[in-house]
């Protein structure tokens, strides 16, 4: 019975021994900063025990997409320059990895981070990772407003109804979108918009146009609750035609004809629109070219009749 476990003893002390080593071997990851505001620098930390004769091997998952970053103590040649790693040996034995990131972006960078062990054969050993997150606002460009009908002009009858779309990046955090009305029609009622997001916002608002909307403008808003963030952009004025035309202030003109058509720019779009007749300052009577034609020629009436004057008195 002796002999049977002097001989099971070494097999024993292999199956306590292996457990015990593997979990000796250990691994954590963080990041200084995250989230990290873009354009900043961050640092993702790797504290390594009793690595050994092993490797440490650090990757990051992007959009489904992995790329190996570091094998060993170097950073692989085809990582962009802004990547920057340094290590540490520590007096209990681990090692710390200090991998650098320099004015981050938030389409190449925020991601999977993983540090991991591995074998000298490859196998990975065991590994942990982190998710880097980066504030960002939408791209100077957003919002970005527009008719999303086949017919994109703004002069409308009363009852047309008109779909006003608005689209900008999202942002981390999301931005909070919202659409406003400015006009006289004071029972104007914004329905809430059908926004869909796929890392982009795409906000679609329908309106049944009334003769009380001639005049008015719906703007589409980006912002952050505490107010570091806010953007806009309009489509507008729409011509209802038939429809009176208020100057803000409860002053009500007649709507132009629709052949004084323009262009009107709103926070950087242009669109179609009605040119808004200018106004007499004695009657409020429209000012037109051929009023300014008859007195011209009045005026050269008057010259001639001046110089025949001047004429027949010489001879005179």
């Amino acid at each position: 019975m002796a002999g049977r476990l002097f001989y099971l003893l070494p097999l024993v002390l292999i199956t306590l021994y292996l457990p015990a080593s593997s979990l000796a071997q250990s691994v954590t990851a963080s990041f200084q900063t995250n989230p990290v505001d873009e354009d900043r620098t961050t640092i993702l930390i790797c504290n390594v025990n009793n690595l050994g004769t092993n490797n440490v091997v650090i990757d990051r998952t992007i959009y489904s997409r992995t790329e190996q970053l570091v094998s060993g103590t170097q950073i692989l040649p085809s990582v962009d320059d802004n990547f920057f790693l340094s290590i540490n040996d520590n007096a209990d034995g681990s090692k710390t990895y200090f991998m650098t990131i320099r004015g981050v972006y938030h389409i190449t960078d925020p991601g999977t981070y993983t540090c991991r062990i591995e074998s000298t054969g490859g196998a990975v050993i065991t590994s942990q990772s982190a998710i880097l997150s980066i504030n960002y606002n939408p791209i100077s460009s957003d919002p970005r407003c527009s008719i999303a009908d086949s017919n994109t002009d703004l002069t409308r009858l009363p009852g047309d109804e008109v779909v006003l779309a608005c689209t900008s990046e999202i942002g981390y955090p999301p931005v909070d979108i919202k659409w406003s009305y400015s006009g006289c029609n004071k029972d104007r009622y914004v329905p809430a918009p059908t926004v869909t997001s796929f890392g982009f916002y795409n906000s679609e608002l329908k309106i049944a146009l009334s003769d009380q909307d001639n005049g008015g403008m719906f703007t589409c808003t980006l912002s952050r609750p505490d107010g570091s963030y806010s953007k806009g952009c309009s489509v507008g004025p729409f011509v209802v035609l038939g429809g009176e035309v208020c100057n803000m202030e409860s002053t009500a003109m007649t709507a132009p004809s629709p052949t004084d058509v323009g262009k009107v720019t709103t926070d950087g779009m242009e669109s179609n629109a009605m040119t808004a007749p200018s106004l007499s300052p004695t009657d409020g009577i429209m000012a037109t070219e051929g009023n300014d034609s008859w007195t011209h020629v009045a005026n050269k009436l008057l010259c001639i009749c001046c110089v025949f004057c001047y004429v027949l008195c010489f001879m005179l």
